[in-house]
């Protein structure tokens, strides 16, 4: 468990409970319905809409496709599927995770959702070809990773995809990680949901922390914007020719 009064100056290298095994399959189906609820309901989903959504409506008539890797229970695709089908887009998803756990319950949850269709891989060994994709997206996923491994990533996310990829994941601040404290406290039992709540914020990023991993990415048309309440959302026009940084 995190400390009380944990240091907010550098990014913790504490590793989450849902990366490893130590949990029964009852607390991992709790801690995904958690994740939606925060998703939902703390500008996960909403905060990358907000940059997505205008790149999908600029797309045209033409078919839109999507990766995203690290997808979890697939709350994200479906959300950007409603909005898709509101706007008569007409979109094809691909959702990636690693875990088992995640490719089975977002199963159950895409059911009338055939526009999206599950792959069960590693987020840096994803089997996709350069430019396979409109856009690519990760929500919470760049925190698990250390810079080096986060800088690599992004050049993945920029290969894979034609126009851009879109990055959301956590600010790193004392506020958020005090306010998640009292509200994972109220509204849940779930010791992964409390840990790693915690943890993740204590992972996320600083603008410093974003400006090393754009240096060390080598990616020069990034955007970095941050939403409310504390999220991060990095936008990279697709480029295909990466200056790699020391």
């Amino acid at each position: 468990m995190p400390d009380l009064f944990p240091d907010f100056s550098r990014r913790s290298t504490e590793a989450e409970i849902m990366d490893g095994d130590d949990y029964t399959l009852e607390e991992i189906g709790s801690a995904y319905a958690n994740l939606r609820k925060v998703n939902k309901y703390l500008g996960g989903t909403s905060a990358l809409l907000r940059h997505l959504v205008p790149l999908m409506e600029a797309s045209g008539s033409r078919r839109v496709t999507i990766l995203d890797v690290g997808a979890g229970s697939a709350d994200i695709p479906q959300a950007i599927v409603c909005v898709a089908r509101q706007k008569g887009i007409d979109i094809q998803m691909v959702a990636v995770d690693a875990s088992p756990h995640a490719i089975a319950t977002a199963s159950e949850n895409i059911r009338g959702f055939p526009e999206i269709h599950l792959v069960q891989a590693q987020a840096l060994q994803v089997p996709f070809a350069d430019n396979s994709f409109d856009f690519v997206i990760a929500s919470e996923l760049l925190h698990h990773l250390t810079v080096e491994t986060g800088a690599a990533f992004l050049r993945l996310l920029n290969r894979i995809g034609r126009v851009a990829f879109l990055i959301n994941d956590l600010r790193r601040h004392p506020i958020p990680y005090y306010s998640f404290w009292v509200l994972s406290h109220l509204f849940t039992t779930n010791r992964i949901s409390r840990n790693d709540g915690l943890v993740s914020i204590l992972r996320g990023f600083t603008p410093e922390d974003l400006r090393e991993l754009q240096r060390r990415s080598g990616l020069t048309d990034l955007s970095v914007h941050f939403r409310f309440p504390y999220r991060v959302v990095i936008v990279g026009s697709a480029t295909k020719a990466p200056r790699h940084e020391a």
